[in-house]
């Protein structure tokens, strides 16, 4: 990574990051609400298309105050999905009640190498330029990005937030910010499940099945909590390892079904172009 690149990412992750999933503990596994507050860096989006008759929802994390990243797939060309008329939820907990902040939306950068496949999508990564800066406090915060020497398998806690569906419920929506930790999968393992896995994803979920949060992630829902964040722990706090993109195309309660997801640090050559020069 050259040097320039390595000022520009320590100018964007600062401390202030670290509050990203504070207060997770190790020994909580499965799913259920978050505290409030917890994961300051996750946004929810609401997408309208052109004709403005159709709305969805994705989720994202903020970058700095001006950047926010999700999936590229939110922005589909099949889904004719307006930038300008996109809105992105700051602070949110819960769905009925008001979040600290609502921001209109001056761009949208889809990865110039997005597509669609037969079993998923490529390059799943966008990047929204806020039209006005934020303001951070307890409840809003940049998420941390990974670095070089960061390494992350099946030994590290990993977690997934959104509000999509209920943990382990099959269709049932939560009002309420809803977590669960999940695992990260082996390559070789993903693969026999999903063959056109690349490089540039990664597989989380439960080895076992059944604990997995169906609707966030499945190819074939409407998008829901796409884009959001997959948070691991490091010694210096949770980073953002990946990104929502979809699910193997099978059921995914059951034992080797994982969600696919984009691996952030892939991308951090086009994430810092325009973050920092944008």
């Amino acid at each position: 990574m050259a040097v320039g690149k390595l000022l520009a990412l320590l100018v964007l992750l600062q401390c202030s990051a670290a509050l990203m999933g504070a207060g997770v503990r190790s020994s909580i596994i499965g799913g259920g609400d978050a505290p409030k507050g917890r994961w300051p860096g996750l946004v929810y989006l609401d997408i309208t298309t052109d004709s403005g008759e159709r709305k969805w929802h994705c989720s994202g994390s903020i970058l700095n105050q001006k950047w926010i990243m999700t999936a590229g797939r939110c922005w589909d060309d099949e889904l004719r999905s307006r930038w300008d008329r996109t809105g992105v939820w700051i602070g949110t907990y819960k769905l009925d009640m008001p979040s600290e902040r609502y921001m209109e939306v001056n761009l949208v950068v889809r990865n110039p190498e997005f597509r669609v496949t037969g079993n998923g999508f490529i390059n799943d990564i966008a990047l929204i330029k806020l039209k006005d800066p934020l303001k951070f406090s307890k409840n809003v915060a940049p998420v941390n990005l990974p670095k070089d020497d960061d390494i992350f398998d099946s030994s590290s806690e990993c977690w997934i937030a959104g509000w999509w569906g209920k943990i382990n419920v099959w269709g049932e929506k939560s009002n309420t910010l809803q977590e669960m930790e999940v695992r990260i999968v082996g390559q070789t393992r993903c693969e026999a499940t999903f063959p056109d896995l690349s490089d540039n994803m990664l597989c989380a979920g439960s080895p076992a099945g059944g604990k997995y949060c169906c609707n966030c992630v499945n190819f074939q829902h409407p998008p829901g909590d796409h884009g959001g964040p997959l948070m691991c722990r490091t010694a210096g706090g949770f980073v953002q390892v990946g990104i929502m993109s979809f699910h193997s195309p099978d059921d995914c309660r059951t034992p080797d079904r994982f969600g696919i997801y984009t691996q952030v640090f892939s991308y951090m050559d086009f994430i810092m172009t325009y973050i920092m020069f944008g």
